[in-house]
This record gives structure tokens, C-alpha cells and sequence, in this order.
């Protein structure tokens, strides 16, 4: 086979005793001759004894067709008297070393020859079965994919390994431990990977990020200069108070026929409020260090009060703390908190309350529709001369809409859908800034009340499920602390949950034969359940002297509990 020929292979490569006994053609031009051939064959030891030259042949020539060592092919053709010369040297040493280690020669005779002490040490220490596993191993690592049986063989019969072994171990016993080995390492690298796999990792410790230092560049316009930046703040105030005595002068020129005429739905009072704000938003100014927009001139205001003194008069952190106190106290300040115009949050729960659908808190939009109401009755007017035909006419008493809720869903109730609300939603930054609102949520805003009205039909037939399921979409109706999603999925989930189930007569008569009962007492029976007949009646009180005299079991009790005659007699 292929491990016992390339063993042959070695074997002549390697041993003196091969190159000995080459045959003619390879082995004729060596410098010593035949006599030097033969010396060397009778000084080796016994086990190095010469085999046969057929089978000396057809070791040369298997170690030639499976890949000898480039070192012996090319040494056949290139100067033989050189080589042999150097082989028989080379065997004739090493036998000398064998002689010398077998006959126990002393460590001070082995030190003085330097190289052959050198060469003993190298070859003769260790176990040759450890020293093997040892070069398998380093093998293994070093060379991993290459390492077969019969390249490892090779060099081990070759001594390029270390550490070296000497005389090399026969085929059988090699291809044994290399097996071994091959296991053993195979095992211990699939046990490592997925020990490495298995660890868990903190990246975030491992990550450290990646950091760059920002350059920092200077504003070279003067428009960023110091002396800029002080006047531009001068300027917001400037234009603060600009705008409260625009906003003082509107008022005063355009007032309001009642002081509350903003609470009221009058054609005058709409159009002098949506003229006013006409007005004030044409003439607004835009403050240069606030990216809010104020319409209140009190917010205006006290931003850019607040702007100079933290620029300018700020020192400390007590300052700071005290700022707020000084800007509450502010005259102009407390004077335009108590002009400022009513907030959507306000008037719309009052306007929903008093049973408007078609209202807005922004007085233009309220006036363009009062405007189409108008045109609508005149409309009515001329087509219909009749006082019924013109009020039906209206937007106000149009007839419902079955899909006024849109997305297919059945609502015919009347005023149940309300105007849309101006109350500012949403978030100002984030992944969501900016999204629309979903179907659900523009329905529920436009709902005067949302109420789950879609969700109560197809109720369970049984009498006792079909009210759980009532109660519960009562209750979830003046829930706040749920969203609207979630309330229709929970009655739905409900609603098939009692679906699958039995009739409640069932469970009930299952209840009442397996679990004890405490009835009610005899003069309660008499006074709320006098058609009732129960099983069993209990006397007046009897809670309290049962709370006296039962036994509580315990765990660590040797004896049962003491009761005094006292409470026996309990009446």
C-alpha cells in the first residue's frame, strides 16, 4: 500500500544502510569502493542489517514514483563521489554514537565530543511514542489541510520535525497514533468553535465608537460678532413691544360688542374677531433668536425678556433660579397675561358641550362657514318659498350620512361626528415629527365622543355573556388610560371568547353544586329575597361568631386553638 511503500521509500532515503547498499549503477561511483561499503555494513548495528537487493531496488524505485525528497532525486545526478563520501561519514558517525550509548559510556566522555554529545541528546532523550504525538500536534497546527498520513510519515522518517525521533517508528505503529492525534485535535477544534460561538459579547464595551474631533470654525461675518448679536436682541424686544401696541390698537379699533362676544356665534362678533386676526397676522413680526411664532404678545414678550436677562444679567445660578419670579412679576407682563386671548383647550369643550358639529376655534374658518350657510338658505329662498324647505336646507339639518365616519363603517347617528379639533398634536421631533395621522386617530378626532358604538353588534345570545360584554364596553368608553385601538381589540377578543363558550346555565349549576356557599341570613332572606328559596339560613350575626369559633389550621401547631367559654356563648 501506500504507507507501507512510502515507509520503504524513507527507509532507503534515510539509513546508511540503504544508501549502502544501492544498487551498482547508483551505488558504483561512490569514492570509497567496495571495501569502504563493506565496513560500514559490519560496524552498523543489528537492527540496521541489509536487506535483500531486489527489494532494495524496488524500495528506490517506489520512493521515486510516489515523490521521494527532491534532495535524493537530485543528488543521483549531480556529483555521486561528494554524496557518498559524505553518507558513509554520516553512518559511520551515528553508528559510533549507538555503540557508545549502549555501552554506558560516562557523561563526561559523551562532553567531549561536542557534536556527537549534541546529536545523542537530540535523537535518544524522551519516549519515541511522546515525542511522535508531539510532532503530529505541531503538524497539525502548522500545516493544517496538508497533513496526511502519509506526507507526516515522510518527514517523521526524514527527522525535519522536531523533536526529532530516531530510529523513526514503523508504518503500523504511526498510522496509529496519527489517527489518535487526528481525533484528538478535530475534537478540540470543534469544542473551541463553538465555545467562541457561545460566548456572549458585550459590543458594547468591545465598541467603542468611532470619534472625531469636530472642527470648530469661526464666524467671520459680522453679522456673527458680538456686537451684532447684542443689537439683535435689543431688536426682539423692539419688536415685542411693536407688536403689543399692534395688538392693544386692534382691539381698540375692532372691539368686541360684549366682553364675552368670543364665547358667542353671532355673524358680527365672528367677523370682527376674524378681522382682527386678519390684521395681526399680516403685521406679526419675527423674532431673530426665538424660532417659535407666537400670535400672543405676552409669549413674544416674555421670550425676549428672557433672552436679555440671561444674556446680560444672569451671573450665577441663583439668578437663573430667581428670572422666572422677576418675569411674572413684570408689569407689562402681568397686564398682557390677563388680555391674552382664550386657548383652543377652552372654548372647544364648551362648543362640543353646547352640541355644535359644525364650529372651528379659528375665527376665518368660522366665518367662511357661516358665509356657505348663507348662500345655502338664500339658495332655499329662491327655489323653495316655504320657511321648512329653507331650514332643511341648511348644512345644519342635512340628513345624516351613513358613512359619515368613512372606511365603510354603519354610523347613523345624528351630531355624533363633531368638528375638527385645532388642539396642537403630535411631536416636534423624532421619527414620527411630521407623519400624518393614522384612519383611526382622524376618526376618533373628528368624533364628538368616541364611543364603540362600531364595535356592539353581533353581541353574545347568551343573557348572562351578553351583559358582561355590555358592561364592559361601558366601561371601556370612560376609560382614559387605554387608546382607542386597544378598546376595540379587547371587547372583539370578548366577544369571541363567549362565542366558543357554553351557555352559562351550565357553568352556573356546576358552580352551585361544587362550591359552599354562605347564604344569606333569615331577616335579610325575608327583607330583599322573600321568592327566593335557598338551601340553608343562618341566624343574626352569625359572621361574628363564626370568626370566633372556627379552627384555624396551622403548620406549626401541636394543639387546636383555645376559644374562650366567652365567645362560645356569643350572643
Amino acid at each position: 500500500t501506500m504507507l507501507s511503500n512510502a515507509a520503504a521509500a524513507a527507509a532507503a532515503a534515510g539509513s546508511p544502510r540503504g544508501a549502502a547498499g544501492a544498487p551498482r549503477g547508483a551505488g558504483g561511483a561512490l569514492g570509497g569502493g567496495g571495501g569502504s561499503r563493506e565496513a560500514a555494513a559490519g560496524s552498523g548495528p543489528p537492527d540496521m542489517s541489509s536487506p535483500s537487493r531486489a527489494s532494495q531496488r524496488r524500495g528506490v524505485a517506489g520512493s521515486r514514483m510516489r515523490g521521494a525528497p527532491q534532495e535524493e532525486q537530485a543528488s543521483s545526478g549531480g556529483p555521486q563521489g561528494n554524496l557518498g563520501s559524505r553518507v558513509l561519514q554520516q553512518a559511520m558517525r551515528e553508528a559510533k554514537l549507538r555503540e557508545r550509548v549502549r555501552a554506558g559510556m560516562d557523561a563526561g566522555h559523551m562532553a567531549g565530543d561536542g557534536e556527537g554529545a549534541a546529536q545523542v541528546s537530540e535523537l535518544a532523550q524522551g519516549d519515541p511514542e511522546d515525542l511522535t504525538r508531539k510532532q503530529l500536534q505541531r503538524m497539525f497546527k502548522e500545516i493544517p489541510g496538508q497533513s496526511s498520513v502519509t506526507f507526516c510519515y515522510v518527514l517523521h522518517c526524514k527527522t525535519a520535525v522536531k523533536p526529532k525521533v530516531h530510529p523513526p517508528l514503523d508504518a503500523e505503529a504511526f498510522e496509529a497514533l496519527y489517527n489518535e492525534e487526528r481525533h484528538k485535535f478535530r475534537t478540540d477544534r470543534r469544542f473551541e468553535i463553538l465555545r467562541r460561538r457561545r460566548k456572549r459579547r458585550n459590543h458594547f464595551q468591545l465598541n467603542a465608537g468611532y470619534s472625531e474631533p469636530e472642527v470648530q470654525f469661526q464666524a467671520e461675518e459680522p453679522e456673527f460678532q458680538e456686537r451684532w448679536r447684542v443689537q439683535s436682541i435689543a431688536e426682539d424686544v423692539w419688536k415685542a413691544e411693536y407688536y403689543q401696541h399692534l395688538y392693544r390698537k386692534a382691539h381698540t379699533d375692532i372691539p368686541e360688542v360684549e366682553p364675552l362676544a368670543t364665547r358667542k356665534d353671532r355673524l358680527a362678533d365672528v367677523f370682527a374677531a376674524s378681522y382682527r386676526k386678519h390684521l395681526l397676522d399680516q403685521n406679526r413680526p419675527v423674532l431673530t433668536h426665538e424660532l417659535a411664532d407666537f400670535e400672543n404678545p405676552y409669549m413674544m414678550k416674555r421670550s425676549a425678556l428672557e433672552r436679555v436677562l440671561s444674556e446680560r444679567c444672569v451671573r450665577n445660578q441663583l439668578d437663573e433660579r430667581v428670572m422666572p419670579r422677576v418675569l411674572d412679576k413684570h408689569p407689562d407682563l402681568v397686564k398682557l397675561r390677563a388680555e391674552a386671548a382664550l386657548p383652543p383647550e377652552v372654548l372647544e369643550p364648551l362648543a362640543a358641550f353646547r352640541g355644535d358639529t359644525r364650529w372651528s376655534f379659528d375665527a376665518r374658518e368660522r366665518l367662511a362657514q357661516k358665509l356657505e350657510g348663507v348662500s345655502s338658505a338664500l339658495e332655499a329662498v329662491e327655489a323653495w318659498p316655504s320657511a321648512a324647505d329653507v331650514a332643511e336646507a341648511l348644512p345644519e339639518n342635512a340628513p345624516v350620512d351613513p358613512n359619515q365616519v368613512g372606511g365603510g363603517i354603519y354610523h347613523p347617528w345624528r351630531n355624533h361626528i363633531g368638528f375638527e379639533s385645532l388642539v396642537p398634536s403630535g411631536v416636534a421631533g423624532g421619527t414620527k415629527f411630521g407623519q400624518p395621522p393614522t384612519v383611526l386617530e382622524d376618526q376618533v378626532q373628528r368624533m364628538r365622543y368616541p364611543t364603540l358604538q362600531r364595535v356592539a353588534h353581533t353581541l353574545p345570545a347568551d343573557p348572562k355573556w351578553r351583559a358582561h360584554v355590555v358592561r364592559t364596553i361601558r366601561v371601556l368608553e370612560r376609560s382614559k388610560d387605554w387608546d382607542f385601538q386597544s378598546k376595540l381589540n379587547a371587547v372583539n377578543k370578548m366577544k369571541d371568547i363567549y362565542d366558543q363558550l357554553k351557555p352559562s346555565a351550565e357553568y352556573t349549576a356546576k358552580l352551585d353544586e361544587k362550591l359552599p356557599l354562605n347564604r344569606v341570613p333569615s331577616h335579610l332572606k325575608r327583607k330583599f329575597a322573600k321568592d327566593k328559596q335557598y338551601v340553608k339560613t343562618f341566624p343574626k350575626r352569625f359572621l361574628l361568631k363564626k370568626s370566633f369559633t372556627r379552627y384555624r389550621a396551622s403548620l406549626t401547631a401541636d394543639a387546636p386553638m383555645k376559644v374562650s367559654q366567652a365567645k362560645h356563648n356569643f350572643k
